[in-house]
């Protein structure tokens, strides 16, 4: 009888042993080392608030965080305020609760999110910004486009196109005026046509979205009807002004602006868009995960990693987009 219950004591020892076996299997040390996950976590989470899922360019930056998680084997939690800040404050502080170890932010409004944001890294939570700057020491790194300098790059290219028509030119600005990163691509533009004679940039209009830029534009065109150039500061921008050049078989306006997509690569190629900056937003999403993995495994990363952009014209938008 002794022996019996001694049995199956050990029966159920080794029963025990092998469910621990079984738990052991699924730690992160079985993860792929590119997780870079810690010793004592199973997974990485990390929380991202973007902008606005509403625009390819901040849908492409999303699909760009997505596939460079699932190859380091991170768990991402997405929210989209829709360009709504207090929605934006309110997604962070629920990351915060849930206990994430890393955030990825691209800001509503720079500005307004900073005392979030510096409350999450006062938790020891790592703080990436994309796409937009957030003036805070406490941020750990900005992943994106100089906008400053790419405005500019877009100024010089067309100052080059008028010094060699040698006429006097009249621009209009159709921009967003509450955000940040257009203020700055705005701004680089006018620097480098600041010197350049007989050109007229007249007062910055307002248009974001598709609908609305395309009436800003329309009233230009009206107001204007001599203007030589319509400058869009953002994707949806140039898609309204191409709209209202097309409805009122407008030919001589030409439009330089940001973020090409299929249907401003054709604007390009029949003349109507003179040229465009194209950022590399899947990029930037790929850095922004990969930066939020160092952050939360203790490197010190650089203040700001610059991604490239490509100045797109007649000449090279094949290259990128196929017909």
């Amino acid at each position: 009888m002794v022996k019996k219950v001694s049995l199956l004591a050990m029966a159920a020892l080794v029963s025990i042993m092998a469910g621990c076996g079984s738990t052991g299997g699924e730690q992160p040390a079985a993860q792929t080392p590119s997780a870079g996950a810690p010793a004592d976590k199973k997974e990485i989470t990390i929380g991202v608030s973007t902008a606005t899922l509403r625009h390819q360019f901040f849908i492409d930056i999303d699909n760009g965080m997505k596939k460079a998680a699932e190859e380091a084997g991170v768990k991402l939690l997405v929210n989209d305020p829709n360009l709504d800040l207090a929605k934006q404050v309110s997604a962070v502080e629920d990351y915060m609760q849930k206990g994430v170890d890393g955030l990825i932010l691209l800001a509503v409004d720079n500005a307004g999110v900073v005392p979030v944001v510096e409350e999450a890294k006062d938790k020891g939570i790592p703080v990436i910004t994309a796409d937009s700057v957030v003036p805070s020491e406490k941020v750990d790194t900005f992943i994106g486009t100089e906008n400053y300098e790419a405005g500019k790059q877009l100024g010089e290219h067309l100052k080059k196109q008028i010094e060699a028509n040698g006429k006097d030119v009249k621009i209009a600005v159709v921009t967003h005026v509450q955000s940040f990163v257009q203020k700055e691509r705005l701004n680089g533009f006018k620097e480098a046509l600041a010197d350049a004679k007989g050109v007229e940039i007249l007062n910055d209009q307002p248009g974001y979205d598709r609908e609305k830029s395309m009436a800003t534009v329309e009233n230009i065109l009206q107001a204007n009807p001599d203007v030589d150039y319509i400058y869009a500061t953002a994707e949806n921008s140039v898609l309204g002004a191409l709209a209202a050049l097309e409805s009122a078989n407008n030919t001589k306006t030409k439009i330089v602006g940001f973020d090409v997509t299929p249907e401003a690569a054709e604007g390009i190629r029949n003349d109507k868009i003179l040229a465009m900056i194209q950022q590399q937003p899947e990029k930037i999403g790929e850095e922004a995960v990969k930066a939020a993995i160092e952050a939360i495994n203790g490197k010190q990363l650089e203040k700001n990693i610059s991604i490239p952009v490509i100045l797109m014209d007649k000449s090279n938008v094949d290259e990128y987009f196929k017909k």
